[in-house]
């Protein structure tokens, strides 16, 4: 049209711009943040659902089976071996064949979010965020635009109050504490180590070092521990408690956790980078269903109002 716009003498005034895109610019020293797409849990009045925080692995699990099941269907174009790309890399499998031992293992990760905001909020699970490797924005879109209005199916019907939809949604007070960049950072849920500390400070320390760097963190950082979080409604890292009335004396509490992480130690962290880092960030071995998620501190003026 602009080519076109004089003709014969004649002028023709270009149509306004229809189709608009936000191009974000970084210097090259800022660290680049994890793509991420998010979505509300919604009803079939489209009202917020609510899943409680303590079973957050079920909204992980429901979101992943629904994710493999579109892939099969309808797979990026770009993907070679559809099928083994879908067992790595959206189902999160890995290989364990000697050849694949030293290859990297890049997969698509499943986090809910816990509300968070002031000391009285109701820390449940009202989004899930679906979060890629570096680079996989085009992925990740792909998967988003068939999960957006998808109904979540669940494996027993007590983990589920009625039907449940997912409804695409890209930002809002609760997801940017989660994404937005902060030098200060703490987990919401328990950061589960790739191993057992046997309760020893310099074992934790190395563990958790560990963590970090296979979350693939390349910027340095302080960080301390607890059993504990920084946030009143997020549950302690604990696996149980003890319960003379239990049948083995102790009684589980908190988080539940897929049945391979069971057993490895866990803890709460709270990071300080000597810059601004963009999240979603997420530690740990479970990682990619939403343990080890931290919220930014600097975002927000009242985080000290959630602190216990």
């Amino acid at each position: 049209q602009f080519l076109k716009r004089i003709r014969h003498g004649e002028w023709t005034p270009v149509a306004p711009l229809s189709e608009f895109d936000h191009v974000h610019y970084r210097r090259e020293a800022d660290p680049l943040g994890r793509p991420w797409r998010a979505f509300k849990l919604v009803d079939p009045n489209d009202d917020t659902y609510t899943h409680p925080h303590a079973r957050l692995i079920h909204v992980a699990g429901m979101v992943r089976h629904l994710a493999i099941e579109l892939m099969t269907r309808n797979p990026p174009r770009a993907s070679r071996e559809p099928a083994r790309w879908i067992e790595r890399y959206v189902a999160g499998h890995r290989e364990k064949t000697k050849a694949a031992v030293d290859v990297p293992h890049a997969q698509l990760s499943y986090v809910p979010l816990p509300s968070v905001g002031h000391a009285h909020t109701d820390a449940g699970v009202r989004r899930v965020m679906v979060v890629a490797p570096f680079g996989d924005d085009e992925v990740l879109e792909h998967l988003t635009r068939q999960l957006d209005g998808r109904r979540l199916v669940c494996e027993r019907a007590e983990q589920l109050r009625g039907p449940v939809f997912l409804s695409r949604v890209r930002h809002d007070g609760v997801i940017d504490r989660y994404t937005k960049a902060s030098r200060n950072w703490a987990s919401f849920t328990p950061v589960i180590l790739p191993g057992h500390d046997d309760r020893k400070p310099e074992k934790t320390e190395k563990l958790i070092r560990k963590a970090l760097s296979q979350s693939g963190f390349d910027q340095s950082c302080e960080f301390e521990w607890s059993a504990f979080s920084h946030f009143a409604k997020s549950y302690s890292a604990h696996k149980y408690v003890r319960d003379e009335g239990a049948k083995d004396g102790r009684r589980a509490v908190g988080y539940i956790r897929p049945g391979h992480l069971v057993e490895l130690s866990a803890v709460h962290l709270r990071l300080t980078f000597e810059g601004p880092v963009p999240g979603p960030l997420t530690i740990g071995a479970g990682r990619h269903c939403g343990f080890g998620l931290m919220v930014g501190l600097d975002a927000s003026s009242d985080y000290r109002d959630a602190l216990v």
